[in-house]
């Protein structure tokens, strides 16, 4: 016989006997898998709440009433309407200017804008009539009125606008046209308007009315 006979002859031997003894039964090389598991992550720190403001907190004056009188309140006109009839019939004086004072000198008075007049009383302070006019810790009489467009205000002062050099008013006088505020200069006090708000104040010696 061949020698390649042989051969093939040989391997068919081989590969039967290796069948017959389960050599096609032997297991494959394990594998080896490597597993990376990433480290747990820190929990998340929760979201801080946002930052919120406080309301401010509004501090408010009270409000005085437009509509207050005091004292005897003798020759003072009643409102709005009278006051400025009056000041309307008077002739206004040539050398008054935004500043004057009455005839005795005891009241003065400033124009302090286009819209705004306050008067003051030297002698002659005026108790409020109401408890809240006059702050704590200050003045407890009355002895300035100050108007604008929002009304006529009762001021519990302890300082002056007077500067000693205001020409007088005389009486059944008024103020030059200025603004929207006139004044008027009578024996028995000093009357002033403000027109645009049609709000006014009559200030004398120991009485004062706002209208």
């Amino acid at each position: 016989m061949p020698c390649r006979a042989v051969v093939v002859l040989a391997a068919v031997a081989v590969a039967s006997l290796l069948a017959s003894c389960g050599a096609t039964d032997i297991p494959a090389p394990r594998r080896t898998v490597t597993v990376t598991v990433d480290p747990p992550s820190a929990p998340a720190s929760p979201a801080a709440p946002p930052a919120t403001t406080p309301p401010a907190t509004t501090t408010t004056t009270p409000a005085v009433p437009t509509a207050l009188a005091a004292g005897k309140q003798r020759g003072a006109p009643k409102s709005f309407d009278e006051a400025e009839g009056r000041i309307d019939k008077a002739a206004p004086a040539p050398s008054v200017g935004a500043a004057f004072r009455s005839p005795t000198g005891n009241i003065v008075c400033h124009r302090t804008g286009a819209s705004a007049v306050a008067c003051e009383v030297q002698q002659g302070r005026i108790p409020p009539p109401l408890p809240s006019i006059c702050p704590p810790g200050g003045a407890t009489d009355i002895g300035r009125i100050e108007l604008a467009v929002g009304g006529a205000r009762p001021v519990c002062n302890t300082d002056s606008i007077r500067a000693g050099s205001e020409p007088a008013l005389g009486y059944g006088s008024r103020t030059q046209p200025s603004g929207t505020t006139a004044c008027l200069s009578e024996s028995t006090g000093v009357t002033c308007i403000e027109l645009t708000g049609r709000h006014g104040f009559f200030l004398a010696r120991g009485t004062f009315v706002t209208f």
